[in-house]
This record gives structure tokens, C-alpha cells and sequence, in this order.
């Protein structure tokens, strides 16, 4: 069990909102991937894309092919973050009996539980790897590179914009009862977004700091291929549009909260929010020479349609198709 008192005490009466994140999801004995999440995709208690359809394997394989014959060589697939496997299955089923002689699957996983998941799911088709830079040293640096609602799963700092300027969220214990408060910021912050002027007060956004800390740390090991990332959320400040308290909410047996609520439960409930895709695409361009793509689900996925209801549904311009965003880095030459 999680004591979340304890951990403010140790870190001087205050934990930030990231801190809290880190906590509650990554845990070694009691965190949210560690100890909770089922064996339903990624996000735990309920269906990622992957496992609506087959859809996402096709349009993967589809780029894949593409990358391929651009490289002139087989990329190796790397997926980072691959749950219950589902989408690497599906992705084996779409390139056909021969095309998998030939493969060899590569995919990135921190949970302990989920890399059982895996290896019992590839078999001798696959390499489960606990770090990026050990999946790319096998690689050779090479690898077409793909996620599916990982971003979101990073701890995120939480700011609010006062009248004396942005402030850091966090928790405190007062009268024995768990209770938010702002701080001046500290810790420098990887984000441009807290100079931008026209933000209300009271606004709330996330930065999604511990991502890019992870993503620069192993980006210089990836010499060529593709890399997709897709997620929910949006480009700022689209992505803040109508959400004056941000997008930071929690999924808990099948309810989803918001507040204070998001500070009970910890370790037994999924905490995330939407991505900055601006932010992603800021770490992205620093890599002179690559081409980034900023697409809709809908965009990304269209070529491959079937006429069944799932893949319409991924596709809907009114849910899945626009709430998710799909960005592409490539490096080819």
C-alpha cells in the first residue's frame, strides 16, 4: 500500500504533481504498471486501438514498407511500450507467413508484469528489452520506431497561471487531509509554453518534462529509420481549448476522476493527460535533416479503411479519428 503522506514528509512537506505521478504509476512493488494494470492494452482497464482492430497494424505495416524501400534495407520493428501485445500480434499477422521469417521484433517495456506478457506472446519471434538503448544497440541504431499511447503515460508537471505568474502544483498534508498547493518553480522546465502571454488565470496546463528527459537521452543512439508517435491531445494552445483546469484526470474501475479525487487511490488507478504535440514537435526539429509529419488518426489511418464499424469508429471525425494526433519523424538518408 502507497502512503502518500509519507512521501510528503520525506520530500519536506511538498511533492509535486510529476512526483505524485511517479509514485502512484511506477512504484516497484505497489505502482499502477507495476502491481494493477490488467492484461487489456496499454492503458489497463480499457481497449486501445490495437485491440478495436487490425487497422493501425496495417497502416504500421504499410509505412513500414515504405521506410524499407526507402532504406533499401529491413528495419527491424521497435515498439516501445507494447501492453498486452496485442498490436505486435496483429502486426505479425499483417506482413503474412513469409515476411515474418524474416523479422525479427523488437519492443521496449519498463513493467515487469507486461514483459511476462510479451515474451509468452513473440516467443523466439521477438526481444523484449528493458531500455531503449539496449533496443537499439541491437538494432544497430537502426529500426523503424512506433508507439501507441505512451506519452501519456510519462508523469507530468502541473502549472497554474496566477496573478504573480505560473506557479508549480503540488501536495501538501494539512488537518491530516491531502490538499493541493502552488509553489514557485524551482526546477527548470523543458517547455516554451510558460512564455506564452495570453493565458488566463487559473489556467492549468501539464509539461510532460519526464518524457523529453527520456527521449534525448537515447535519440543520439537512432541513426536511421522512422519513428511514429501516436497519442491523444493536440498542438498548444488548441489542446487547452474549453479545459481551464487541464486535462490531467485518472481512470479508476472504470470511473474517471478529476480534483482531489486523482490523489486517492494511488497505485490502484491510471493517472494521465492529453499530449503537447508541440512540444513533441519542438525535441523533433532540433534533428536538422529529419522530416516531421503532424497528422489526425483519421489522415494516418484513411488509406486503410475497411467498412466495419471498429474501423470507423477509429476513423469518426467527431472522436478517435480527431482526438488523436499521430506525429512522424523520419530519417532516411
Amino acid at each position: 500500500m502507497i502512503r502518500i503522506s509519507d512521501y510528503i514528509a520525506s520530500a519536506g512537506g511538498w511533492l509535486s504533481v510529476e512526483q505524485f505521478m511517479e509514485i502512484a504509476l511506477y512504484h516497484p512493488q505497489d505502482g499502477y504498471y507495476n502491481a494493477s494494470i490488467q492484461d487489456i492494452g496499454f492503458r489497463g482497464d480499457f481497449s486501445t486501438t490495437a485491440t478495436l482492430s487490425p487497422l493501425l497494424a496495417k497502416a504500421l505495416v504499410a509505412r513500414w514498407e515504405e521506410a524499407c524501400e526507402r532504406t533499401r534495407q529491413k528495419l527491424p520493428f521497435l515498439e516501445i511500450g507494447a501492453g498486452n501485445a496485442s498490436l505486435a500480434m496483429a502486426i505479425m499477422e499483417e506482413l503474412g507467413f513469409w515476411k515474418r521469417l524474416s523479422i525479427h521484433y523488437h519492443i521496449v517495456e519498463t513493467s515487469p508484469q507486461l514483459r511476462d506478457l510479451q515474451h509468452i506472446a513473440l516467443g523466439n519471434r521477438g526481444t523484449v528489452h528493458p531500455s531503449m538503448e539496449k533496443a537499439l544497440k541491437s538494432c544497430k541504431g537502426k529500426a523503424f520506431i512506433f508507439s501507441n499511447e505512451l506519452v501519456d503515460a510519462f508523469p507530468a508537471r502541473v502549472f497554474e497561471q496566477t496573478e504573480d505568474g505560473w506557479k508549480e502544483v503540488g501536495i501538501v498534508v494539512k488537518n491530516g487531509a491531502i490538499t493541493e498547493e502552488l509553489r514557485d518553480i524551482e526546477k527548470p522546465v523543458r517547455s516554451s509554453i510558460l512564455e506564452y502571454s495570453s493565458t488566463r488565470i487559473g489556467q492549468r496546463i501539464e509539461v510532460h518534462d519526464s518524457y523529453a528527459q527520456w527521449f534525448v537521452s537515447w535519440l543520439p543512439q537512432w541513426k536511421r529509420g522512422v519513428m511514429t508517435t501516436i497519442d491523444y491531445g493536440d498542438r498548444f494552445p488548441q489542446i487547452y481549448e474549453r479545459k481551464p483546469h487541464g486535462t490531467m484526470r485518472g481512470y479508476f474501475k472504470h470511473r474517471m476522476l478529476t480534483g482531489m479525487n486523482l490523489y486517492k487511490h494511488p497505485g490502484k488507478m491510471d493517472l494521465t493527460c492529453d499530449v503537447n504535440f508541440s512540444e513533441i514537435e519542438a525535441l523533433c526539429s532540433q534533428c536538422l535533416g529529419d522530416r516531421l509529419q503532424f497528422l489526425t488518426q483519421r489522415e494516418y489511418l484513411a488509406p486503410y479503411v475497411s467498412g466495419s464499424p471498429q474501423d470507423q469508429f477509429l476513423t469518426s471525425e467527431l472522436g478517435a479519428g480527431s482526438e488523436f494526433k499521430v506525429f512522424i519523424q523520419s530519417r532516411l538518408s
